[in-house]
């Protein structure tokens, strides 16, 4: 099983989206990082979100994702490269690109070690991905009243923040700390826009999305962001050994 963002392809970039000059931090640290890798694998690549703005910077991008209609947003803005496919049975072959890009993706898959390993076939040499590393009172307080009334969230696989204990990355680059809103953050709750709601029901989150806007409403968060970086040989050796 993976989960397919069809059914949000419409909204996905304003309910992920991160502040403009954030973001614009975010693909200058990524290039940096990148260094003299020049052919990148997008993992996941949704509506482009970071392929556009690599191939833009001159990397030879190609990304790949289940979900028909995020594929399509993708081809709107002007990314080239595109393959709609399963990531556990990736169709290249192997050591085929210099680096991969894998955000938010992971966690979605079921046999999630097999698209892990999928990746490490067909990459030569380093994982890119970003982490937020600072609480999230609103996340908490979510999962709490959910839990209260009989829902847990579950995650077919691991994050690429879970592969942090069980392989260590290489660097772990700080980008910049920024502001979130907890409005904001309700609003996209409210509208079941993220894949862990899809399977509650409307009127539970609706009730819990009400509750935490009474204690929420209006407050600010900092965030810290990240990009992290894993040689490839290392994630090999992880695999070697499950």
């Amino acid at each position: 099983m993976t989960i397919s963002f069809d059914r949000v392809a419409e909204v996905y970039d304003r309910t992920r989206g991160l502040p403009a000059p954030v973001m614009g931090r975010l693909v200058e640290t990524f290039q940096r990082e990148l260094g003299d890798c020049r052919s990148v694998l997008d993992f996941g690549v949704g509506t482009g979100r970071f392929a556009k703005p690599l191939q833009d910077r001159g990397f030879e991008v190609v990304g790949i994702d289940i979900a028909r209609k995020m594929i399509a947003k993708a081809r709107e803005k002007g990314v080239d490269d595109l393959v709609r496919g399963d990531v556990r049975f990736l169709p290249f072959r192997n050591d085929c690109f210099d680096a991969v890009v894998s955000v938010h993706l992971l966690h979605l898959i079921e046999g999630w070690e097999r698209a892990l390993g999928e990746l490490c076939r067909v990459t030569r040499r380093v994982m890119l991905s970003m982490s937020h590393e600072r609480r999230d009172p609103v996340g908490e307080a979510y999962t709490l009243l959910l839990k209260e009334r009989g829902y847990e969230q579950h995650r077919p696989g691991k994050s690429e923040q879970d592969l942090i204990i069980l392989v260590p990355p290489a660097r772990r680059v700080f980008v910049c700390s920024y502001e979130t809103s907890a409005d904001d953050r309700l609003n996209n709750m409210g509208q079941r826009a993220f894949s862990g709601q899809w399977e509650i029901p409307e009127e539970t989150i609706a009730a819990v999305v009400n509750e935490l806007r009474q204690q929420f409403a209006g407050k600010k968060f900092t965030q810290e962001l990240y990009l992290l970086v894993w040689k490839i040989a290392d994630i090999k050796s992880y695999l070697r050994k499950v």
